[in-house]
């Protein structure tokens, strides 16, 4: 049996290994509310979920979230405030792995480590499976589920996520553990079932990428988000 892992969200993005792109965000904006669990829209049309908010060894206001939700450059807003403009841009990717860096404008963003149940103190080892994590996104909300299996840097859960989660907390005991990345297929592309509510308990494992790892590979760069910390 053929295990394939699919992103819930794609856009096609060209990515550069940890590459910088130019940023410029606007000042000069009351501050807004952004987290881990808050939806974003990339690019003013495509919808995924901020892993978390922190601050980088260089002092940047920094997001992270899934790589394949847009391209170096893409700017970001809020979905539920689009009158908050642009609070930042898409700045750093990683042609290996799944996650972005968000510069964020901190002119225009206050970050929080609460948005609504979700709430992330820190990072966290990713727990072993069978216990339970739980997951915030723009979709299908804060829902919670056991771990299947947890290889290498990827863990499959059984927790219900949709497209526009991408990019969303896995959370265990208030401390972010992983990033949402997609679902499972099993055989082949189209195979996956989505989860279309958390009360109907049939769809396929999701799946997340640990955050110590993504921390791990970021601080080997120089590029913004290296020396990551939530806030």
């Amino acid at each position: 049996m053929k295990l394939i892992r699919r992103t819930l969200f794609a856009v096609g993005a060209a990515a550069m290994l940890l590459s910088p792109a130019a940023v410029s965000v606007a000042n000069a904006a009351p501050t807004t509310a952004v987290g881990g669990g808050s939806g974003i829209v990339i690019s003013g049309k495509y919808l995924c979920t901020m892993t978390t908010v922190g601050h980088d060894r260089s002092g940047n206001l920094v997001g992270l979230t899934a790589g394949h939700c847009g391209n170096l450059g893409a700017p970001i807003s809020l979905e539920r405030n689009r009158g908050a403009g642009t609070i930042g841009r898409i700045v750093t990717k990683s042609k290996s792995w799944d996650v972005a860096v968000i510069r964020l404008d901190s002119s225009r963003v206050r970050p929080v480590r609460s948005v609504g149940p979700a709430r992330i103190s820190r990072v966290g080892t990713y727990p072993q499976p069978f216990s339970n994590v739980c997951k915030s996104g723009r979709t299908t909300g804060y829902t919670c589920g056991p771990t299947l299996v947890s290889e290498g840097a990827t863990a499959f859960n059984y927790v219900c996520a949709a497209p526009g989660d991408s990019g969303g907390p896995i959370i265990s005991n208030g401390r972010v553990v992983g990033m949402l990345n997609g679902a499972l297929t099993i055989a082949g592309p189209g195979t996956s079932i989505e989860c279309v509510h958390p009360a109907l308990p049939i769809y396929t494992p999701m799946v997340a990428t640990k955050m110590t790892d993504i921390v791990k590979v970021l601080n080997r760069t120089t590029a913004v988000g290296s020396g990551f910390r939530p806030v």
